[in-house]
């Protein structure tokens, strides 16, 4: 009889001395010989999971089964085989239906007869379990690491593990000019990660060049692509990507690559974690975000202004070279006050123009003109310019937002936490408490601090420092800071003609609005009401 013998390590098994492949394939070995049958083939699938179906060997194990080079399967245990009851299930079906026999040597059962497959339910079903509770500890063991800063998934771009002396990275030997030389790991041991000394920079100029908004993910992989980057010993290298142990080669940077660094937010520092029983469940989820052992590549500061670049930018194509000049500041905001739709930006003969939806796509009747967007945009602008921010609007604001007794208790505890950074700056200053533990204390305070204000109270402040210099703000930003601008400080700007008839601030703008007399007058009673508090 010719037989077939599957075997399989996941990463975590590969050393482990009962699932190692050399212990499989002896034991499978053995066992056809003590019945004197043909072992043609070893299918091997190493470092993949049992419970993924797109197991290459697997799949060709299959399909040379329906070919009909083997009459039986032989396996040392069923989770080599799956490890998922309804893909296991499947697979036998498949041996089946071909004739194959299947031949499971740690259970001594033959599968193919009624109590065979009744003991295979179970079995399948228990590995399931199995498999279920080792991905729930997986998640934990990986959720602790965050807690730790430490990074979990393989290695990202940017970093190295600092192993010079011994390295195995793909971008280390004939690119790296660490390569061969002293560990840095020995020089410090607790960092888990270090920065590569060429993929850093290249992480680092693509959000850069990403921050000011000229440049799409294809540009700045053709810039990576083309740049020459110098070395300390004069000789230049041109970035590449870092590629895979095992999977993939080093290579040229592309669209998708670069889009998967500018919206990494490891590289600012941070750690995150994202829970989830599957991938798509841990796509729609905010990721948890804890501080990193590893050195930041980029400031968060330039990390976010990356993502709202993005933002801003999700609908403005960059096919032209002068498309800075081409953004639409209102887009999203600009309504007409008639039919209450938004306005689409157009463009025709170099100049830039919002329409009415329901005229453009002829869905109703509506006689709301074009109207030019440099001419609207300067409107809304001349609103938010007139408006006067209080000299004391600090105590103002937090009035908005709490009670009497509220801002009388606030004050006590800021107080309070005050005392506690004072007594901790001169416990250091004494020596009771070393840097460290001085460090780390009074960040805590100082979040503290921080959270007795709120978010809230702390973006109504930022939008009254943002309003009281609008004007100086406005002259000098570039379109995409002044459509950012904007958008945090209004969700709603409703036009007839080319009259401004009502405005609808954002949430934290909303208080600066709302006594404004220049507001009232410029924007009438009509159109859409403000947001209530």
């Amino acid at each position: 009889m010719k037989a077939a013998a599957y075997i399989r390590v996941s990463t975590t098994e590969q050393a482990t001395a009962g699932h190692s492949l050399d212990a499989q394939r002896e034991i499978i070995s053995r066992y056809a010989r003590q019945r004197d049958w043909e072992l043609v083939k070893t299918y091997e699938d190493v470092g993949i999971s049992g419970t993924r179906s797109d197991r290459p060997a697997l799949q060709r194990l299959l399909r040379d089964a329906a070919r009909g080079h083997f009459e039986v399967v032989i396996v040392h245990a069923i989770d080599r085989f799956y490890r998922n009851l309804q893909g296991l299930l499947k697979a036998l079906n498949h041996l089946y239906q071909h004739d194959v026999a299947f031949i499971s040597i740690a259970e001594n059962m033959d599968f193919t007869t009624p109590w065979g497959k009744l003991t295979l339910a179970v079995l399948g079903t228990l590995a399931e379990i199995y498999i279920d509770s080792l991905s729930a500890e997986t998640r934990k063991g990986k959720r602790a690491r965050a807690m730790k800063g430490l990074y979990n998934g393989s290695l990202p771009l940017g970093y190295c593990r600092g192993n010079c002396s011994t390295c195995s990275d793909p971008n280390g030997l004939d690119y790296c000019p660490r390569f061969g030389g002293p560990d840095l790991k020995d020089e410090c041991p607790s960092l888990p990660l270090f920065v590569h000394p060429i993929e850093g920079v290249a992480v680092k100029l693509a959000y850069e060049w990403y921050a000011t908004g000229n440049y799409s993910d294809a540009q700045i992989a053709e810039k990576l692509n083309n740049y020459q980057h110098v070395l300390p010993d004069g000789t230049t290298v041109h970035f590449r990507s870092k590629g895979r142990n095992g999977r993939s080669q080093p290579g040229p940077f592309s669209k998708d690559s670069v889009r998967d660094i500018l919206q990494r937010v490891f590289y600012s520092g941070l750690v995150p974690y994202r829970a989830g029983n599957n991938a798509r469940e841990r796509r729609r989820r905010p990721p948890e975000l804890f501080p990193g052992r590893h050195p930041p590549l980029i400031s968060q500061q330039l990390f976010h202004r990356c993502q709202e670049v993005r933002a801003l930018m999700g609908n403005h194509p960059r096919r032209h070279a002068d498309y800075p000049n081409r953004l639409y500041l209102l887009s999203g905001i600009l309504r007409c006050a008639r039919c209450k739709r938004k306005m689409r930006a157009q463009a025709g003969n170099g100049t830039r123009y919002y329409q009415d939806t329901t005229r453009l796509q002829r869905t109703g009747h509506c006689d709301q003109p074009m109207v030019r967007a440099d001419v609207i945009e300067e409107k809304v602008a001349r609103i938010l310019m007139s408006l006067q921010v209080p000299a004391d609007w600090s105590e103002q604001a937090l009035a908005y937002i709490r009670s009497p007794q509220e801002v009388e208790h606030l004050k006590e505890e800021e107080e309070r936490v005050k005392g506690q950074l004072a007594r901790l700056r001169q416990l250091f200053v004494v020596g009771d408490i070393g840097y460290d533990e001085y460090q780390r204390e009074k960040q805590f305070l100082h979040h503290r601090l921080a959270d007795l204000r709120g978010n809230d109270y702390s973006a109504i402040i930022q939008a009254a420092e943002q309003l009281a210099r609008f004007e100086e703000l406005w002259r000098t930003l570039p379109m995409l800071d002044k459509k950012r601008l904007l958008q945090a400080h209004l969700t709603a700007v409703l036009i007839q003609g080319e009259t401004i008839v009502a405005i609808q601030p954002t949430l934290v703008s909303y208080p600066l609005f709302q006594h404004q007399e220049t507001w009232r007058r410029n924007c009438g009673s009509d159109g859409i009401s403000p947001i209530s508090k």
